[in-house]
């Protein structure tokens, strides 16, 4: 796996081994970033970052922040060898590693307003980490202003669980055999 465009274009990252990490497809990843535009001085957020393919692949192309969390200590390990490699690359962007449990929003204060929000689960448990997350007051206050990337297991019946949530706008779109809601939450939805 490598970062696909931008200043560290080509630059292998490291994937813990095991299945406990399942990246995102290159091509599934290129199509999303493409469509998705400019990342310039973007700021950024992974949750559930596994290897940080997809926060190390917004900073390549110019974002100014990356927060990148991750709960398990061995992917962190990774994704501090995948920050070094690309910053020796000639990365420059602010990146932050926390390794805690994405539900705790704990970290919500490291990056206070994000543009964009990926969040990629391990799918067994990603319509729960979906259902806490979007029915969080403090999360959709954090994520107020961002857009919210969400990769859908490939499951039968998963993308129901992810569109006509009630104050998140949301559109589906399928790279290949990959699955993403994008959304934005309905701001006055958020306001307490």
């Amino acid at each position: 796996m490598h970062i696909i465009s931008g200043i560290a274009r080509r630059i292998r990252l490291t994937v813990p081994k095991g299945m406990a990490v399942r990246p995102t497809s290159v091509r599934a990843r290129k199509a999303l970033f493409d469509s998705l535009g400019n990342f310039s001085n973007a700021e950024i957020a992974d949750l559930f970052a596994g290897s940080g393919a997809l926060g190390l692949e917004a900073a390549s192309r110019g974002a100014a922040r990356v927060l990148l969390v991750e709960q398990s200590s061995a992917h962190c390990r990774a994704i501090n060898e995948n920050i070094a490699r690309i910053t020796k690359a000639g990365v420059i962007t602010d990146i932050k590693v926390v390794c805690q449990n994405v539900l705790s929003g704990s970290y919500f204060h490291l990056l206070p307003r994000p543009d964009a929000i990926f969040v990629d689960p391990p799918y067994p448990v990603s319509i729960k980490c979906f259902e806490t997350l979007t029915s969080s007051v403090k999360f959709k206050k954090w994520a107020a202003d961002a857009l919210l990337i969400w990769e859908i297991p490939d499951s039968p019946g998963a993308t129901g669980h992810f569109m006509n949530v009630p104050g998140l706008k949301t559109d589906l779109r399928k790279f290949g055999g990959t699955s993403f809601m994008i959304g934005s939450f309905d701001n006055t939805t958020t306001k307490v």
